[in-house]
């Protein structure tokens, strides 16, 4: 029986979902764990796995270390020459501030990367400098059009770098992608042709993910760096690029393309960054609920326009006649409402935070008008809820100085309002007003200082549909 050979220091492992102990991926396969599903662990295989490996660091015997700032030395490889220079290493091993641990070597495209893991001593800055806390808060708005749009401008000087141009990586590659990928598919399966091809399409491809690396790395480095605290909205990404053969639902074409651009912009990688790279530089990264309405909220006033499409690239508020870059605008709401993690004081997670008494503290949703939770010791007044939309045929707003009030001192008679007129309703009675919904016929409601509705008794609400 032929004997296998082993590479000493080479690590040959199972590759175990969501690392731990063997055994941990059941909980996974009985579907009790959030995430995407997995399978059973197996070895990796050439062709299906990517192709890299992993030898440890012997402090008592160092067999992985620089020969040289431009060549590395490693265990049974020998020396390799780098592409760059490890000047910056070899000058902190020197100097007793770096310690190596390991080093993983990985073929990406047609290169072979060697990453060098080291214990390294940092001083990190536990509060923001005063350059940062001059510039304060900086909302992120993530988006296609642009890369992402800012509250305000990176340079203050220069406006216009609040707009992010997008470099669209994978629209400038495409035509060369089409072009290897046809050639791919006209190849023999096997044949060394098809090798030569597929090696030529994973080059194009890598390419393009270097390029976009290059970009989020400069542009999140500068987000760290220049602002006290980074405000971004937690988007669902897999919720958004959602497609299946199954149900592939209607616009399939351009959906696909809106899921191509979605994925090329990379938000999650950019939030991925942000949140490391933030704690490096003393900075703050602050996130906004998924469900806030940001493009739809006026910055300025906060009136909503819960009618506005992706197609509409201006935000024209009705309250307060501003008009606004639809984006721009969502930087500045993002800006205002994000909460940081030090505001939850509790440990992060998926669900919904919530405090002892199950209320969410989180930032109010201004769609819903729900009051927070209450025990049964609160026996005082309850909260008012703030006005809510809630038919978008008719909005009532109190408190706007360019609706007419009513004196206390006058006895009005029961109003009647039409679809689209709106009303202060704190000086009149709460029995004195009906209100007539598009689609119910002739129903009576009442509405009080603190924004409740009840329903009237029929005998005493006299309403006709307004022609």
């Amino acid at each position: 029986m032929p004997r296998r050979r082993s590479c000493p220091g080479v690590l040959t492992a199972l590759s175990f979902p969501r690392a731990g102990r063997p055994g941990r991926w059941s909980p996974d396969l009985r579907g009790a764990r959030p995430g995407r599903k997995v399978g059973y662990p197996r070895f990796k295989k050439k062709g299906r796995s990517r192709d890299s490996f992993r030898l440890h660091h012997d402090v008592k015997k160092p067999s992985i270390r620089l020969a040289s700032y431009r060549r590395l030395r490693l265990p049974t490889v020998g020396e390799v020459r780098l592409h760059g220079s490890a000047k910056r290493l070899a000058r902190l091993v020197e100097r007793g501030e770096a310690v190596v641990q390991s080093v993983t070597v990985a073929r990406g495209g047609h290169r072979w990367y060697a990453s060098v893991l080291c214990k390294v001593a940092m001083q990190v800055p536990q509060r923001p400098t005063r350059r940062q806390r001059e510039r304060g808060r900086v909302g992120v708005d993530l988006c296609v059009k642009h890369l992402a749009v800012l509250s305000q401008p990176l340079d203050p000087a220069d406006a216009a770098s609040a707009f992010v141009a997008n470099p669209r990586h994978v629209q400038q590659a495409e035509h060369r992608l089409v072009k290897a990928q046809q050639t791919l598919s006209r190849t023999q399966t096997g044949s060394a042709r098809r090798e030569k091809a597929r090696r030529r399409v994973a080059r194009l491809h890598h390419e393009v993910a270097v390029r976009r690396s290059t970009v989020l790395h400069a542009m999140t480095k500068q987000l760290a760096t220049r602002f006290a605290e980074i405000a971004i909205e937690d988007l669902n990404v897999a919720g958004m690029t959602r497609g299946t053969l199954d149900k592939p639902g209607r616009r399939v074409k351009q959906k696909a393309g809106l899921n191509q651009a979605i994925l090329d912009a990379s938000p999650g990688e950019l939030r991925r960054q942000l949140a490391y790279k933030t704690s490096w530089y003393g900075s703050a990264l602050a996130v906004l609920d998924r469900c806030w309405p940001s493009s739809k909220t006026c910055s300025a006033c906060g009136w909503q326009n819960p009618r506005l499409a992706l197609a509409d690239r201006t935000f024209y508020c009705g309250n307060c006649t501003q008009a606004i870059d639809r984006d721009l605008n969502a930087a500045r709401n993002i800006a205002q409402r994000a909460i940081t993690a030090a505001d939850h004081h509790v440990a992060p997670g998926r669900g919904e935070t919530r405090n002892a008494r199950r209320a969410s503290v989180g930032p109010p949703d201004p769609r819903v008008g729900r009051q927070d939770a209450m025990k049964r010791e609160d026996t005082g007044r309850p909260r008012p809820v703030p006005p809510q939309r809630s038919d978008p045929l008719t909005l009532f707003t109190l408190g706007s100085p360019s609706h007419k009030t009513p004196s206390e001192g006058d006895r009005m008679a029961p109003t009647t309002l039409a679809l689209g007129e709106s009303w202060d309703l704190r000086g009149e009675q709460p029995e004195d007003v009906v209100i007539l919904r598009d689609g119910l016929g002739p129903d009576s409601y009442a509405r009080g200082a603190t924004g409740g509705t009840r329903r009237l008794p029929r005998g005493k609400a006299d309403a006709q549909r307004p022609t």
